[in-house]
Parts: structure tokens; sequence; C-alpha cells
């Protein structure tokens, strides 16, 4: 008898992969490795410290995106305070409020109301 008709061997000679298995195998790997943080430009940084320092003194609500390994974080809210020393902000939320780190930071936008 043929040695790929014993034991596992039907299942190891089969390498054939359809279209949409190598798709979702591609897509499913893209979504394992981590991402690397984006660098920002000086401009958008001024801008992005523009509508903290408005969302502070004006009451202006902003939504923050925060840089994650494998997908981004937003919280909508009003800054109450910048503590620039230590690169923290906090933010008051619906439900409460959050110390976030600066450095995580990748984009700020005024909230849709």
């Amino acid at each position: 008898m043929s040695k790929k008709l014993q034991h596992n061997g039907i299942f190891e000679s089969s390498r054939m992969m359809l279209p949409e298995h190598r798709e979702a195998y591609i897509l499913h790997q893209e979504q394992l490795a981590p991402r690397t943080r984006p660098s920002l430009d000086a401009q958008a940084a001024e801008e992005m410290s523009r509508l903290l320092s408005n969302s502070m003194m004006l009451g202006d609500i902003v939504t923050i995106t925060l840089f994650h390994e494998h997908d981004d974080i937003r919280y909508t809210g009003q800054v109450l305070r910048l503590d620039r020393p230590a690169r923290t902000l906090r933010l008051l939320m619906e439900d409460g409020s959050r110390d976030i780190q600066m450095n995580l930071i990748t984009d700020v936008a005024l909230a849709d109301d």
C-alpha cells in the first residue's frame, strides 16, 4: 500500500488551498502582527495641542484616538486637566474621568454632536 494512504498521509499530501482560505489566512496574519506607531509631523502635533487646549478652556467636546498595537481606541469627552511635565491629560467622559498618556495620542478631533 502507498505511504500516502496510511495514517495521516491523505491530509499531509493535500496541499491545495482555496483562494478564500488564503485571503482569510493573510488577513488573520496581518491582524496578529503588531502595528508600528505613526509619527506625527509638527503641524499635526500643534493642531492637536490647540484642540486639547480649547477643550480645556472653552469646554469643547473632543474625540481622542489612542494608538494600540492591534486597533485604535477612541474616547470622547472634555479635557479637564493637562499635565505637560507628566505628559498626561484627564478626560471627563459620560461614564467618569480617565487619565490618558499624551504620547499614545495619534489624533484629536472635535466630536460630532
